[in-house]
């Protein structure tokens, strides 16, 4: 342990942060905040963490560069932690969490650094159908203690309405500190990275559940492996049926897949056709959700497009995203056409009329309607409900 530790970050060009430093004194706690602005708020949230944290003295500056109060508490709760060590309880477990569903449209998910709430509130007001709080890539290992108490901090407080909300852990030891940590809180999805084996998940599954059991979550969360190696692609079936009653979806992570293969990426993809394809399968054969890579070239949206349109021809549903800017591009590129539309209206109502007659089998014109594609039209026609495409009454509107 240290006498002193300083987390977040300060600075001009810095917005929606802070950097607090902690030092172990034996003054009664006080706390100098360089904003006046913000002071009592920030001082407030200071004060309220250090008391459930049993903290009663100590040295606390606080350098604001337009910290949220759940910002400068996430930042003083790590710096205490480094100086007084981890012996101190977590954050209240979250109560009502709302568990997403199995097939809501998953078309873009956007990720953002777990250590940077500026990017969180972009994210908020992006319009993605999902926000990932990055745990893994995107920060730094001197980072990840800080970035694991400022994800919790946020899915306590933030509210992203509509969105689903996601994290993605790291690997090893790592990750049973950071589920430790978000479980008990309102994150819907988990997502594991370089997943190359079943039992990667169910090991996360089982933690999943014992966090769960301790804190009295008993919303359910959905854990998506992402596949980022040969070893991954050639195992992707048995991965996405490792744990069918938490799984919802398959992704793939290309630029770790791309290195292993000793490849670059084109915009042709022909390098990872075979690999794409795979997943695609695998997850459909799963009953899931296949989900395409991220698309990194922020800047071509001439690119993403086309990426989107090879993305979507393969059978995948949705996309990553790493910039607010992508989101629109890829929700539109994966909303369904009016051909698919019209295709799961005639089925469901077909569906619909067989019921009404008794019938066990359901036939469309000369075609009998198998329990896969039956299935999968329901699913077309809530997802299009949901993101406004058509009315909740629609049959009725048909009928007219």
């Amino acid at each position: 342990m240290t006498e002193k530790a300083s987390c977040g970050y300060s600075g001009p060009k810095v917005k929606s942060d802070c950097r607090i430093s902690y030092e172990n004194t034996d003054n009664e706690l006080r706390i100098t905040v360089t904003s006046e602005v913000s002071m009592k708020i920030l001082e407030k949230a200071v004060r309220d963490t250090a008391a459930r944290m049993g903290i009663s003295r100590g040295t606390v500056e606080i350098e604001d560069c337009g910290a949220a109060s759940f910002v400068a508490a996430a930042r003083f709760e790590a710096a205490a932690r480094k100086v007084l060590g981890n012996n101190f309880p977590l954050l209240p477990p979250a109560r009502n969490i709302e568990p997403s569903g199995r097939n809501i449209p998953r078309r873009s998910r956007l990720y953002v650094p777990g250590n940077r709430p500026r990017f969180m509130e972009k994210a908020m007001s992006a319009g993605a159908d999902g926000v990932i709080l990055d745990l893994e890539d995107s920060v730094s290992p001197d980072r990840k203690f800080e970035a694991r108490i400022m994800v919790a901090h946020a899915l306590a407080n933030l509210d992203f309405c509509d969105m689903e909300v996601m994290v993605r852990i790291n690997q090893g030891e790592y990750a049973i500190d950071d589920l430790e940590w978000i479980v008990p809180q309102p994150v819907q999805h988990i997502l594991i990275p370089k997943v190359e084996i079943p039992d990667q998940v169910s090991i996360v599954r089982d933690m999943v559940e014992k966090i769960s059991e301790l804190c009295g979550r008993e919303a359910g969360v959905w854990l998506m492996p992402i596949i980022e190696s040969p070893l991954g692609v050639f195992n992707a079936l048995d991965i996405a049926r490792s744990v069918p009653d938490e799984s919802a979806a398959l992704t793939l992570g290309l630029q770790d897949l791309s290195a292993e293969l000793g490849v670059s990426p084109t915009a042709e993809g022909t390098e990872s056709f075979t690999s794409r394809s795979l997943i695609v399968l695998a997850a459909r054969a799963a009953g899931l959700q296949p989900i395409d890579t991220v698309y990194a070239d922020v800047k071509n949206e001439d690119g993403l497009r086309e990426s989107v349109r090879r993305a979507k021809v393969l059978g995948f549903v949705g996309k990553g995203c790493i910039h607010p800017g992508q989101v629109p591009i890829i929700n539109e590129g994966f909303l369904p056409s009016s051909e698919a539309l019209d295709n799961a209206k005639r089925i469901v109502i077909a569906l619909q009329k067989a019921a009404s007659e008794g019938l066990g089998a359901v036939a469309l014109g000369s075609k009998m309607i198998d329990p896969p594609v039956a299935k999968q039209a329901q699913v077309v026609m809530d997802n299009a409900i949901r993101l406004g495409l058509i009315s909740i009454n629609w049959r009725e509107e048909e009928k007219e």
